[in-house]
């Protein structure tokens, strides 16, 4: 698997100090807002500056890397480097453990506080024992029917098997398959050896920094799962590897539907700048993954099953709604921050059925408005920027706008969207050292010569 390379310009663009403070004081900002001043500014204009700081952080991105080009891999520098990022990331692991151990131990898997994991137990075990898995789910205080997609429960079966408690599994899927992505890719990055020493530490600091400000962030939900799979979608965006961007799409796809708009965005770009083979082999790879793990196993047996799954979520944002146990009596996932269903709620038609149609529009028009506009942007300058290093800050932009419109804007949802900026951040003010490509060397003499022929006088022969 190779993973992008970058390099200084071989004309340092001179604002890109600039840019690159920006990406940096808005991912600090993003983090601050969901954090320790998730409320600071109430439950109506928090999510605004929230939403705000994370497009900022794609603008200081994109202008940071126009017309930056893209050196040869380094694999000298990544072998070198390459025993330190596991160090990092089992030091990391320690930390973010160690802050969670206390969290897990003092909250037992109640369906009273939350009914996620005991849904997961049921799938789990319909699947060990043969039975069919997505039929109604009878074991609940109330009838549920089956709205994960598989790659949400699949992996639990060995946690089962096994006897540990899916929540310490879902930790160990991030912190091994998710944060490895990210070093495999940070270990190839021509950083300076202080950018790369607290580059390692970023993605456990940003884990550690949730969890110690929200303790039940993660203390029921198994969210850290899906997070590794869009860190590994992050990381294949970054290589040239057809298999590991299927796999990163694949991951995403059977996992949650967020990425669905996305994704032809995606193909539509690995079309025109890594090949039409390349992108039908993605594609294919893709609907053999989605065809082998969901179609022929599961929605085969029962062709309702998707149609039940959106009648659930249907159900599940109409109770979410009507809930008055918040402050000042509204809906608590709503006011919690992180999203700006509070507007649609606070301003919306008198009818809760009628906001949220309104909001599920909107959700969808911007959800493809941002794609849309990310595809012009590409068009327009795809010839001074990376399609790798554009797709991953096209995928942040699109992945902030979805996550800020969602109907029920749970924390630990919104929770992912900081784990891609951390791939940006990554990428951001790597290769500062000057290394130019031979090729780009020798244009560059050339110019020079012709430039130096060009200024020297002339002189007249009788």
């Amino acid at each position: 698997m190779r993973f992008l390379p970058t390099a200084a310009p071989t004309s340092w663009f001179q604002r890109a100090w600039l840019w690159q403070a920006g990406v940096y004081l808005s991912f600090w900002v993003e983090l601050r807002l969901f954090t320790d001043l998730r409320l600071h500014y109430g439950p109506l204009w928090n999510p605004v500056l929230f939403y705000a700081s994370s497009l900022l952080l794609c603008v200081f991105a994109g202008l940071y890397w126009l017309d930056r080009p893209v050196a040869p891999p380094d694999p000298l520098q990544a072998n070198r480097r390459f025993p330190l990022v596991w160090v990092g990331l089992v030091l990391g692991a320690v930390q973010v453990l160690y802050a969670q151990a206390p969290v897990i131990a003092s909250r037992a898997i109640d369906v009273r506080s939350s009914d996620i994991i005991p849904i997961l137990q049921a799938y789990v075990a319909r699947f060990r024992s043969g039975e069919v898995v997505y039929r109604y789910l009878t074991t609940l205080p109330y009838p549920l029917f089956p709205n994960h997609l598989p790659m949400q429960w699949l992996p639990y079966v060995p946690a089962d098997e096994l006897g540990i408690d899916y929540r310490w599994w879902a930790m160990g899927i991030l912190l091994l398959l998710g944060f490895g992505a990210y070093q495999f890719t940070l270990a190839r990055q021509p950083l300076s050896w202080l950018g790369f020493a607290l580059k390692v530490a970023l993605p456990s600091y940003v884990l550690y920094r949730l969890i110690t400000r929200d303790g039940e962030l993660y203390a029921h939900p198994v969210e850290p799962t899906i997070i590794a799979y869009y860190c590994v979608l992050a990381a294949s965006v970054l290589s040239r590897s057809a298999l590991l961007q299927a796999l990163g799409l694949v991951l995403c796809l059977l996992s949650r539907y967020s990425v669905v708009f996305w994704v032809p965005f995606y193909l539509w770009v690995l079309w025109r700048e890594a090949g039409r083979r390349h992108a039908i082999a993605v594609a294919a790879l893709v609907l053999a993954g989605i065809v082998g793990i969901y179609v022929v196993p599961f929605l085969s047996k029962d062709w309702t099953i998707f149609t039940h799954a959106l009648s659930e979520y249907r159900i599940a944002t109409l109770g979410e709604w009507s809930r008055t146990d918040g402050l000042d009596g509204h809906p608590p996932q709503l006011f919690a921050g992180v999203g700006l269903a509070s507007w649609f709620y606070t301003y919306g038609p008198a009818d809760i059925a009628a906001r949220i149609g309104l909001l599920q529009k909107a959700h969808v028009l911007l959800s493809l408005g941002a794609v849309l506009l990310a595809a012009g942007l590409y068009h327009r300058l795809r010839l001074r920027f990376d399609y790798r290093l554009f797709a991953l800050i096209a995928l942040k932009f699109y992945l902030a706008t979805f996550y800020a419109f969602i109907q029920i804007p749970y924390p630990y949802l919104t929770s992912l969207g900081l784990f891609i900026s951390v791939f940006v951040v990554m990428m951001t003010g790597a290769g500062q050292r000057i290394t130019v490509p031979v090729s780009a060397q020798k244009e560059r003499r050339e110019r020079h010569a012709e430039l130096a022929e060009a200024s020297l006088p002339c002189h007249l022969t009788p």
